[in-house]
C-alpha cells in the first residue's frame, strides 16, 4: 500500500503542515501516514528529519515522496545550535508543528514555537515521571522501569513538548494493564497498539483547534 497521502497537495486551505522528526523505525511515521491517507488526518507531512543517518524512518519518507533529512546533534557544538539546525531544515518546507515520532534528541523550543510541538511517551505521565521519563528514557528502558517499579497500569502521554525533558503539558492518556509476566518488550508491543490510537487522535483534535500559523505556505 501507498503511504504517499492523497488529496489536496501540501499548503492547501485543508491541509495542515507537519514536520516529523524521527530517531529509528519510522514505525509512528507510518501510522500518522497511513491516518492520512484514509482522510481522519487533514495534515500533510512535509518534511521527515532524523537525528540519526540510514534508519528505517528516513526509507519510509523516502518511499512517501516526503523530502528526508538527517540533522546530527554531533555536527552541533551546543543543544542551541542543534535546535537551530532543526529548525533551519524544516524551514523550506514551512511546518504549522513539528511532531516528534520516537525522536530521541532534546530540541529546544525557540520563540513562536511554543505549543507548537507534540510528543508522544510510552508511559503515563506525570505518574511515572521519576522513574520511567526524563534523559535517556526511551523504549524498552522505560518498560523496564514501569515493571520494576511494580507498576499494574502503563501506556501512553501525549504531551506538548517544553525545554525539559517529558515534561510538558499532557493533552491526551491511554492506559494499558500491566501483566504479571510481562517483559518490556511484551509491555512495549501493547502499549505501542495504543499509541497507534490515540497519538493521530490527539494530533487531529490539537491542530484543529490552533489557528493557522503565519509561517505556513
Amino acid at each position: 500500500m501507498s503511504l504517499n497521502p492523497p488529496g489536496p497537495p501540501a499548503g492547501s486551505n485543508r491541509t495542515r503542515a507537519l514536520a516529523v522528526l524521527v530517531s529509528g523505525s519510522g514505525r509512528t511515521l507510518e501510522n500518522l501516514l497511513r491516518t492520512i491517507e484514509r482522510g481522519e488526518l487533514d495534515a500533510s507531512v512535509r518534511v521527515v528529519i532524523s537525528s540519526i543517518p540510514g534508519v528505517r524512518g528516513l526509507d519510509v519518507a523516502a518511499s512517501a515522496g516526503i523530502p528526508a533529512i538527517t540533522v546530527r546533534r554531533s555536527s552541533f557544538e551546543s543543544l542551541v545550535a542543534y535546535s537551530k539546525g532543526l529548525y533551519d531544515a524544516a524551514e523550506p518546507y514551512a511546518p504549522e508543528f513539528f511532531v516528534m515520532a520516537g525522536f530521541l534528541r532534546k530540541m529546544l523550543v525557540f520563540p513562536g514555537w511554543e505549543g507548537r510541538i507534540l510528543n508522544i511517551h510510552p508511559a503515563l505521565l506525570p505518574e511515572a515521571a521519576a522513574y520511567a521519563a526524563g534523559k535517556g528514557m526511551f523504549g524498552d528502558r522505560v518498560h523496564e522501569a514501569v515493571i520494576q517499579h511494580g507498576d499494574t497500569i502503563s501506556g501512553a502521554t501525549v504531551h506538548v513538548v517544553t525545554d525539559d525533558y517529558d515534561d510538558g503539558p499532557p493533552l491526551a492518556r491511554v492506559e494499558v494493564p500491566v501483566h504479571d509476566d510481562d517483559t518490556p518488550e511484551s509491555l512495549a508491543a501493547r502499549v505501542f497498539v495504543a499509541e497507534l490510537e490515540i497519538y493521530p487522535a490527539t494530533i487531529r483534535r490539537y491542530i484543529a483547534a490552533h489557528p493557522r500559523s503565519p509561517r505556513a505556505s
